[in-house]
């Protein structure tokens, strides 16, 4: 869990991602409805889901309410605090991430809208 703690931790205090603790291979998806959903392979895949929410949001955080022990995998549970680059609109989005975590690296993040699935994903769902 303190991975994905210093994961959270650093992006919200830099704007920037933990390479050295994201594996070269990881897979980041992200959930349908979301303004750049889709599949990013790779931490060139990865530099385009920044490149493309940098161009979204100028401002991106995560809030957490719990952190969800759950083997190789850490789920988050909060929302994401967002303001738009054109409008200057702020909004939150709530859900939850599902962090794998292999050999002490990021692995794969998937982002959910629905807590409810992200729930299940992890067998902890009704």
């Amino acid at each position: 869990m303190e991975i994905v703690q210093r994961y959270l931790d650093h992006w919200n205090e830099t704007g920037e991602l933990l390479w050295a603790e994201i594996d070269p291979e990881a897979v980041f998806v992200i959930d349908q409805g979301s303004f750049v959903a889709g599949t990013y392979r790779g931490h060139e895949g990865i530099r385009d889901l920044l490149r493309l929410t940098t161009e979204v949001f100028d401002q991106f955080r995560y809030e957490v309410d719990d952190l969800v022990d759950a083997g190789d995998s850490v789920l988050v549970l909060g929302r994401i605090r967002v303001r738009g680059v054109q409008s200057g609109a702020t909004g939150a989005q709530h859900g939850a991430i599902l962090f794998q975590v292999r050999d002490g690296l990021i692995v794969a993040y998937r982002s959910y809208l629905d807590r409810g699935e992200a729930l299940a994903a992890v067998g902890l769902g009704d």
